[in-house]
C-alpha cells in the first residue's frame, strides 16, 4: 500500500433529534444498512471495501432544553452517537476513534476518525461556538471544528460547521442572518485558548480562510416558499406525484402532501418544487448566504416535517431543511467531489428526516479566496483570513463603498468576536440557565408539581398573612 492517500474521503451526517434520545443500536444499525452498505463495491468490481477515513456528525436539538441549559448534560445524550460510530461494526469492535466535539447549546459537531486508515494524521484541532437562539442562546447556534489532515508528505485543512438556523416558513431573511453572523463571529484561536484575546485579532483565524475547505451541514430551516396563486404550470402543495403510483387513483384534495412510506419523488416534482427552496434563491438569486458554496444536487425527498409514519404532517408545506454544503477551495474540477448525496430515513424518531454527503477531498495545495468572493464578504462586512487582494471589483459587479473597507471591516469583526466570546462566558449562560429553568418548570410534570407547590404555598401565605392583619385591626377597634 502507497504510504499516501490521494483523497480524503469524508462522510457528513445532519440529524435534528427532535430533543427526543436514541438508542445505540437503532444509530449503529441505520449507519451500517444505509450508508456505509452502499460504500461496499458491487460484485463485479474488483475495488476493494472501505469506510470513509473521517465522519462528521451534525446534531441538532440533541437533548431537551432544560437538560442542557440547566443540568448542562448534553454529553449523556450524545453518548449514544459516540458510542454507535466508536463501535459502528460490533460492540467490540472499535472501527473509529473520537476525535473532537463542540456544542454550541442543542447544537453540536462530532468528529471521528478510522482507526485504520494508517496514513491519515489529524492535527491543529480547534473549535468555535456561534449561538443564535433568543438573546444569543443556544437554542439555536453553530458548532464548528477545523483540523489539519495529513498522508505522508501531503496536508489538507478541513473546517466542520454543524448548524441550526432560526425556523418557521417566512423567515428566509433572517436565516441568511444567521449565516452572516457566524462567518463573522467565528474565531479559531491559533493556540485554541479565548481566555486572552488580542484586540488586533493575531490570535485567530476566521471562517472564510485561504486553502480549508469548509463544509456546512445541519437543520438551517429553509423552507419551500410557493407562491400563493400559482398558475397552471407551476407546481402545487396538493397532492403532489410524491403519491405512490398504487394510490394515485384515490388522490384527495387538499392543501398538503402526504406520503407513504417514503416513495421516491418523480424527478421532476424536485427540480420544480426546488424553484421555491428558500436556500437556492438566497444562494443563487439574491446571494444573501453562503457566499462560494456549492451543493450537490437534490434528488431526494423533503425531508420536513413528518409524523412518527414517516408521513407529511398536514398544513405545512414539505421542505428540504437539512442540507449539506461545501465551500471548495480547488480550481476547476479537481477539488471536492460529492460521490453520494441523499436522506436517511432508517433513522427516525424525529420530525426530520437526516441527511447525509459522502465527499472526496483531494490531498494536494488548495488555491486562495478568489478577488470576487473577497469583495463579497467585505460587501457584506465579513472578514477572511486571505491574501487575496481587497480592491474594488467593479468589472465582476462587485465593488466596496470605500476603500478602507477591509481594515474597518476586520477591526468590527474583531470586536464583535471579542464581545460574542466574553458574552457566552458571562451573561448569556446566565441566560441559558433561566430559559432552562422555565422549560424544566413549565413542561415537566416535576416541574409543574413545584410550580404548583409554589403557587399553593403562595397563596397559602397570602391568606395567613391577610388573616393576621384583620386579627391586628380586630383587636385595635376592640
Amino acid at each position: 500500500m502507497n504510504p499516501e492517500q490521494d483523497n480524503l474521503e469524508v462522510l457528513l451526517l445532519t440529524f435534528n433529534c427532535g430533543q427526543v434520545p436514541h438508542a445505540t443500536s437503532m444509530i449503529r444499525e441505520a449507519m451500517l444498512s444505509t450508508v456505509l452498505e452502499q460504500q461496499k463495491p458491487q460484485p463485479q468490481t474488483s475495488q476493494s471495501a472501505t469506510e470513509p477515513d473521517l465522519i462528521f456528525l451534525s446534531l441538532q436539538e440533541v437533548s431537551t432544553i432544560y437538560d442542557c441549559f440547566l443540568w448542562r448534560n448534553e454529553d449523556d445524550c450524545l453518548a449514544p452517537f459516540v458510542d454507535a460510530i466508536t463501535h459502528l461494526t460490533g460492540i467490540d469492535d472499535e472501527v473509529y476513534e473520537h476525535v473532537a466535539t463542540c456544542t454550541a447549546g442543542l447544537t453540536a459537531g462530532i468528529l471521528f476518525r478510522r482507526i485504520e486508515s494508517e496514513f491519515i494524521s489529524i492535527s491543529d484541532v480547534r473549535t468555535s461556538v456561534v449561538t443564535l437562539g433568543y438573546f444569543e442562546t443556544g437554542l439555536k447556534g453553530a458548532a464548528s471544528i477545523r483540523a489539519s489532515v495529513s498522508s505522508g508528505t501531503s496536508s489538507t485543512e478541513v473546517t466542520f460547521v454543524a448548524a441550526h438556523f432560526s425556523a418557521n416558513e417566512g423567515y428566509r431573511e433572517i436565516r441568511d442572518h444567521n449565516f452572516q453572523d457566524i462567518a463573522r463571529k467565528f474565531a479559531f484561536f491559533t493556540n485554541n485558548n479565548v481566555k486572552f484575546l488580542n484586540d488586533d485579532g493575531t490570535d485567530r483565524e476566521f471562517l472564510y480562510k485561504d486553502g480549508s475547505q469548509v463544509f456546512v451541514l445541519g437543520d438551517l430551516n429553509y423552507r419551500v416558499a410557493l407562491p400563493p396563486q400559482p398558475s397552471p404550470s407551476q407546481p402545487t402543495a396538493p397532492p403532489g406525484p410524491m403519491i405512490a403510483a398504487s394510490d394515485r387513483g384515490s388522490q384527495q384534495s387538499g392543501s398538503h402532501l402526504r406520503m407513504p412510506k417514503w416513495v421516491a419523488p418523480q424527478h421532476s416534482y424536485v427540480e420544480d418544487w426546488l424553484d421555491f427552496d428558500e436556500l437556492s434563491v438566497s444562494r443563487k438569486q439574491v446571494g444573501t448566504a453562503f457566499f462560494g458554496f456549492d451543493e450537490a444536487d437534490v434528488t431526494f425527498p423533503p425531508t420536513y416535517k413528518v409524523d412518527s409514519n414517516r408521513e407529511y404532517v398536514p398544513g405545512r408545506v414539505p421542505s428540504w431543511c437539512d442540507r449539506v454544503l461545501y465551500l471548495d477551495m480547488f480550481e476547476g474540477s479537481s477539488g471536492i467531489k460529492v460521490e453520494k448525496y441523499a436522506s436517511l430515513p432508517e433513522l427516525d424518531g424525529s420530525d426530520h428526516v437526516p441527511v447525509y454527503a459522502i465527499a472526496k477531498v483531494p490531498f494536494k495545495k488548495p488555491g486562495a479566496l478568489s478577488e470576487q468572493l473577497v469583495a463579497t464578504l467585505l460587501k457584506n462586512n465579513i472578514a477572511a483570513s486571505t491574501t487575496t487582494s481587497a480592491q474594488p471589483i467593479t468589472s465582476q459587479g462587485v465593488s466596496l463603498d470605500r476603500q478602507v473597507a477591509p481594515t474597518a471591516i476586520r477591526a468590527r469583526q474583531i470586536k464583535l468576536q471579542n464581545r460574542h466570546i466574553a458574552a457566552r462566558a458571562g451573561r448569556i449562560k446566565n441566560m441559558e440557565t433561566l430559559v432552562g429553568g422555565m422549560a424544566y418548570v413549565a413542561l415537566t410534570p416535576k416541574g409543574n408539581g413545584l410550580l404548583l407547590a409554589a403557587v399553593l404555598g403562595l397563596v397559602g401565605a397570602y391568606v395567613l398573612l391577610r388573616s393576621y392583619l384583620l386579627g391586628i385591626n380586630l383587636n385595635r377597634t376592640g
